[in-house]
């Protein structure tokens, strides 16, 4: 096994078998993949930081095939956050050959970002550090005309069952769009898709990414309101691509009020929605630098 090729492994958390990757060994650094994506969103960075000295450990997030559909459904940010947390209590222990911290650095992308903000702002002691990418914070949002037209597919994902019948059609060629759309400059975006629609056409695969945007605008509960609205508190450096055809750079025009300690705003020309597969290379050397302040 080179040290570019994951192991993968399985491990129970917060009521859900997890299926994860991971990398190298060290300080604990988990990736978390949003949509449409998988784990396998960090195959390109995550042997950068396992070179570096970090044990990477990059999850499906519940209800992406393999790991587990939960029982009740539940597929929330609040869940996320909490599975966060459970997973950094389990891998951090000395059982699963961690230091028995009960910490980790924490990378998102996409939903990962709303899951890495709410489990930093609900127990800011097990994160050690936050890296965030694609997303805005929830604390001062800007939504502007530009960002509704670009957030199109979250409004027609909230439609009963038509989703369910549009997005798997031609091979689920509805994701190949979204990637062009959100990742013009891309050149290999179209060989990204593959495990995406493989997880997407698993059984419920479909219906809990959908559920993922359905419980984040339909049903969000207090509890989850307060907590993304809440400043976060960590450590953060926090990437945007400038050529992002889902999230228009505004958004971040109040970061600073978001972030109690934002090290940087890294702004990325021709890049996309993204940055971590756009340019593994830049991106994981202004990490490595931040993690290693």
């Amino acid at each position: 096994m080179t040290a570019s090729t994951p192991s993968e492994k399985t491990v129970h958390a917060n009521g859900i078998d997890f299926t994860y990757l991971e990398w190298g060994q060290g300080p604990l650094l988990i990736c978390l993949h949003g949509f449409p994506d998988t784990a396998h969103s960090w195959d390109d960075t995550a042997p950068l930081f396992a070179e570096a000295g970090f044990r990477v450990i990059a999850p499906h997030t519940r209800g992406y095939a393999p790991t587990a559909t939960p029982a009740d459904g539940d597929v929330s940010v609040l869940s996320q956050a909490k599975d966060l947390l459970a997973l950094i209590d389990v891998l951090s222990s000395k059982e699963s050959g961690g230091n028995g911290s009960g910490k980790a650095y924490v990378m998102g992308h996409d939903w990962g970002c709303y899951a890495a903000y709410a489990a930093a702002n609900r127990a800011p002691e097990k994160v050690i550090k936050l890296i965030a990418s694609s997303v805005p914070h929830m604390h001062k949002p800007s939504l502007t005309l530009k960002q509704l037209k670009k957030s199109w597919y979250v409004f027609f994902f909230q439609l009963p069952k038509l989703p369910e019948k549009r997005v798997p059609k031609d091979n689920f060629a509805f994701i190949d769009r979204l990637y062009d759309a959100w990742s013009p400059h891309w050149a290999e975006r179209s060989e990204a898709t593959a495990d995406v629609k493989r997880a997407l056409a698993q059984p419920d695969g479909l219906k809990n990414a959908l559920g993922y945007y359905r419980s984040f605008i339909s049903h969000q509960s207090k509890e989850q309101k307060d907590l993304m609205a809440q400043v976060t508190t960590v450590p953060t450096l926090l990437f945007q691509g400038e050529a992002d055809g889902s999230v228009d750079c505004r958004q971040h025009v109040h970061a600073h009020e978001c972030y109690s300690q934002l090290d940087e705003l890294v702004m990325m020309p021709q890049v996309g929605h993204f940055p971590h597969r756009e340019r593994p290379a830049e991106y994981a050397q202004r990490v490595l630098r931040f993690l290693e302040k």
